[in-house]
């Protein structure tokens, strides 16, 4: 019996060789590629004393990429910048991959800069070797070469002194030096010459005897989190994809880190294991592509040290069509298997796995996904999806990646708006959604709310805490200091915003009790989103709807 598998294809065409290597540092340029954080040309600089004491004649040149999850190559006046301060560099040294996220998106930066054809060595925490090799990997450079230390992310650290640079720094460089020598100066390995191509075997269909067994198989096989499956029969795949008119091997995207290629079957397949309907598809293909939005940076959320979860949210007349619960408990077949397509989608088209790409430390208990309609029929305001430019009639899907939840009511404005401020700053525009039911809604609309951003924009001006509880020295190190806004002198005395804007927020009126309850999903922000996409649609999408509609729970009384 023939059986799809989840997995994506990989453009695995373009992989390159290491750059010969350097005969010696002596009298060489060396080029110290530093990330956004503060301590990272600190770091550089340590290794820089630490050469010059082996190669007197060695020179040295600084550079420092100053924005998070950014790759240098999308960044036109940095990518110029770099060309050009290459020009003088005879090997590059680069650091600190010291958090998920950090490391994956410098082992981007780091593949960049072999492939602009310099000999190339990247220093990161032993504990995200992995993630870092991903990077190096997906960015066609799988060879690059790593050092690795022990030394933590010292963001948060109160002061990078002498204690922090003389104490950890300097004897942790030292017990690694000849590694960075060898990194610029070993000679390349056969491997390095010539990179194996990746195979891409695991994305191929296979044949089974029986479909007994087969949701262990795909659990051992790393392609699902352990739930019960619906096999990807020929017969099943078929069936899904009537939900959409695209062509099964049309490519949606390409999902990083593992930038596997979404095509239509692919997600279909990852459809059918969730047990999805068909009329559930067209939803999938627009979670790709609003997870594909520039403004989002995937690899921030599903590759970091802290914890997030998707959220999906749909709006518009399909929501109700195919039944997606208006609830975050999810008791609908719709809001269950949508999430779990698209968890199964991170897994096996992105390549996020626990402990090798999903690096999380605590991990989240909506990590697998959250699929959420709008109460459209109850909300005061426009659907979610207009804000975007979407017509009202039609319908959307809207990502967010949120961490936080924090549970509170209102039966007045002032009490709605103390129970919104509940959250926790992070010194950066982190964004929130707010989940609020349609009398929560209601008793903003009627104190003048007119619109949702107009509740953003009073969240905004009036969601303070004290000065003092801000952590200047991250922002200062981390160049994360907001933009067009000013933080105060008076750290003892003055208030600073909790959001930085209204940019990285958005509320869903959701549930049909109309009582003043508002659940509070903060994070989001300087890594991405929300980001919104428009459904299409089949062209017999209403008989397809009429197919399905009786798949829907009948509850017996007791």
């Amino acid at each position: 019996m023939k059986i799809y598998s989840p997995w994506a294809e990989i453009d695995n065409s373009g992989a390159i060789a290491l750059n010969p290597r350097l005969d010696t540092l002596e009298g060489k340029t060396i080029g110290l590629y530093a990330h956004f954080k503060g301590h990272s040309p600190i770091m550089l600089q340590v290794i820089a004393d630490l050469l010059l004491e082996r190669f007197p004649t060695a020179k040295f040149k600084s550079i420092q990429l100053k924005v998070d999850t950014a790759e240098a190559v999308n960044i036109p006046e940095f990518d110029a910048e770099l060309k050009e301060w290459l020009k003088d560099v005879d090997g590059v040294i680069t650091a600190y991959g010291d958090m998920g996220s950090c490391c994956m998106f410098h082992a981007y930066n780091t593949a960049y800069v072999e492939r602009l054809g310099k000999p190339t060595v990247m220093l990161c925490h032993e504990d995200l070797i992995s993630v870092g090799k991903k990077g190096a990997s997906v960015r066609q450079c799988p060879n690059l070469r790593f050092v690795t230390t022990t030394l933590p992310d010292m963001s948060w650290f109160p002061a990078i002194d002498d204690g922090v640079i003389n104490g950890m720094m300097r004897p942790a460089f030292a017990a690694v030096l000849d590694q960075i020598i060898e990194g610029l100066t070993k000679p390349l390995t056969e491997e390095e010459k010539t990179p194996v191509i990746r195979s891409n075997s695991e994305a191929m269909p296979f044949e089974v005897e029986s479909l007994d067994g087969i949701s262990d198989l795909f659990y051992k096989r790393g392609w699902t989190t352990g739930w019960p499956i619906i096999a990807p029969t020929e017969e099943a795949v078929e069936n899904m994809l009537r939900g959409t008119d695209l062509p099964r091997d049309y490519v949606v995207g390409m999902i990083p880190p593992m930038n596997g290629k979404a095509t239509v079957e692919k997600i279909a397949i990852n459809a059918v294991m969730a047990g999805c309907l068909p009329t559930y598809l067209p939803v999938l293909i627009a979670a790709v592509k609003a997870t594909l939005d520039p403004c989002i940076h995937l690899e921030g959320w599903t590759c970091s040290k802290a914890s997030w979860f998707p959220l999906i949210t749909v709006s518009g007349k399909v929501a109700k069509q195919i039944g997606v619960s208006s609830s975050l408990s999810g008791y609908t077949k719709a809001s269950s298997t949508i999430a779990r397509a698209y968890s199964y989608m991170i897994m096996n088209i992105s390549g996020v796995r626990p402990g090798i790409e999903d690096l999380c430390e605590p991990g989240h208990e909506s990590r697998q996904g959250v699929c959420i309609a709008e109460n459209s029929d109850l909300s005061p305001w426009q659907p979610l999806h207009v804000r975007w430019g979407i017509s009202e009639d039609d319908s959307a899907v809207t990502m967010f990646w949120p961490e936080e939840r924090a549970e509170g009511h209102g039966g007045n404005p002032k009490e709605c708006f103390d129970t919104m401020f509940r959250v926790a700053y992070s010194g950066y525009d982190k964004g929130c959604c707010y989940v609020v039911t349609p009398g929560f809604a209601q008793t903003l609309a009627k104190e003048g709310f007119t619109t949702q951003q107009e509740v953003f924009d009073y969240i905004k001006e009036y969601c303070r805490q004290p000065a003092g509880e801000v952590a200047y020295r991250w922002l200062i190190g981390s160049n994360h200091l907001p933009k067009g806004v000013r933080l105060p002198y008076d750290r003892q005395n003055g208030s600073v915003r909790k959001f930085w804007s209204t940019d990285h927020m958005l509320m869903i009126v959701a549930g049909s009790i109309p009582g003043g309850t508002c659940i509070t999903l903060a994070g989001g922000g300087e890594h991405g989103g929300p980001a919104c996409t428009r459904i299409d649609l089949p062209a017999k999408w209403d008989a397809l709807v009429e197919e399905y509609a009786d798949i829907k729970p009948t509850y017996y009384d007791y």
